[in-house]
């Protein structure tokens, strides 16, 4: 999951990486063009996003090295990954997922787990592909 820290520390890498041009770098992904929002360190601007090994290696105006895969993000908006504070996503197994897809990479789930089915929820959250947080609804179901 990349968090701010990451993403911001991605940005420092950023400034070592361009500064240190002696070798081409190749990364696993670069996100070119979009629109990068991260408000912890006040960025709002089209800028790069360089990934290899799965973190943030670099934020930039322009990278131009090579890359495994290259997504195209104009006209898209490039943010830290979202946490949503009131779901039902511990419902099904199927729930988290569907967050995922929307940019959620931590979730709430908000009361679908009662005195009756409380571990079946928890064990949703457990099995979920983000961090997932169970509130415990105060009726039987």
């Amino acid at each position: 999951m990349i968090n701010r820290r990451l993403f911001a520390g991605g940005a420092a890498a950023a400034i070592l990486v361009g500064s240190s041009r002696a070798f081409a770098a190749t990364y696993d992904l670069v996100i070119k063009g979009g629109r990068v929002i991260d408000p912890s360190v006040a960025l709002d601007s089209v800028r790069d996003i360089a990934i290899l090994g799965g973190r943030i290696a670099a934020v930039e105006a322009n990278i131009t090295a090579d890359a495994a895969e290259t997504i195209d993000a104009r006209g898209r908006l490039v943010a830290p990954g979202l946490i949503d504070i009131h779901t039902h996503a511990g419902r099904s197994k199927e729930g988290p997922p569907m967050c995922l897809q929307d940019g959620v990479t931590g979730w709430v789930d908000a009361g679908t787990g009662g005195a009756d089915n409380m571990d079946a929820v928890a064990a949703v959250a457990r099995g979920a592909p983000q961090i997932g947080r169970c509130l415990v609804n105060i009726a039987r179901t």
